[in-house]
């Protein structure tokens, strides 16, 4: 396993904001599958020792003066849609990553579900908090690192990336894909929890997966949330 060498993934995405471009890139090369999101997953064992672990620590720099966590979209906070449809899925461990002391936040946890977990080093970025996420997942065989900003993916979508770890045991890293774009959330196999343990940066686990082309997965879905997460205040308006 290599450990992850942040400037090399960085020149290997840059000018790219998919992370898996059109025919001719290296990402082509990538493997999809096609099937059912009503299939029952088989295989490793049950999908409840996969762990998910929700980044809500972000500061929503372009997003003004507010919490984009915390704006409005149908009638109640973006980052409780994520974590309604987090919490309907049966898995073992439900992780979400907040920045020390904030409570605005944390008052929208059910800690009933879910687990919180403060970031101390949040202001590193998203890498800080999926490494913060990742090392209280305990014995799982995998992670679903789901971004807190993007409301709209389908649970369908979720039950997809896990049957597909389920039925494909020689991929280990597994993303949905919606016309020819990788989006989120991403599922990986516990082989990589020591590199995605030792993200410092601001990019995510993108140079997790630029490192290990031959175990990813696509996974086809007509879900087009799995591209759509909130920036500005106008993406919270129909």
């Amino acid at each position: 396993m290599q450990i992850c060498n942040t400037q090399k993934c960085l020149e290997s995405l840059k000018g790219s904001k998919a992370a898996i471009p059109s025919a001719g890139s290296p990402y082509a090369l990538f493997a999809t599958i096609r099937h059912s999101p009503h299939d029952t997953p088989q295989g490793k064992g049950s999908v409840t020792d996969i762990a998910a672990v929700v980044l809500a620590a972000g500061y929503s720099l372009r997003f003004g003066d507010s919490n984009k966590l915390l704006a409005r979209l149908d009638g109640k906070p973006v980052l409780t849609h994520v974590l309604e449809c987090v919490a309907s899925l049966s898995l073992s461990t439900k992780i979400v990553v907040v920045k020390p002391g904030d409570e605005e936040v944390t008052s929208l946890i059910d800690t009933r579900v879910f687990d919180i977990v403060e970031n101390s080093n949040a202001r590193d970025g998203m890498g800080s908090s999926i490494a913060t996420g990742i090392r209280e997942s305990g014995d799982v065989d995998g992670a679903i690192v789901v971004l807190g900003d993007m409301p709209s993916i389908k649970r369908s979508t979720y039950l997809e990336l896990l049957a597909a770890f389920q039925e494909h045991p020689e991929k280990s890293i597994f993303a949905p894909l919606y016309e020819e774009r990788r989006g989120h959330p991403v599922l990986f196999s516990r082989r990589y929890f020591s590199d995605l343990m030792a993200l410092t940066n601001d990019t995510g686990a993108k140079c997790v997966v630029a490192e290990n082309e031959s175990a990813f997965l696509a996974v086809p879905t007509r879900d087009a949330g799995v591209l759509s997460d909130i920036d500005v205040p106008a993406d919270t308006t129909v």
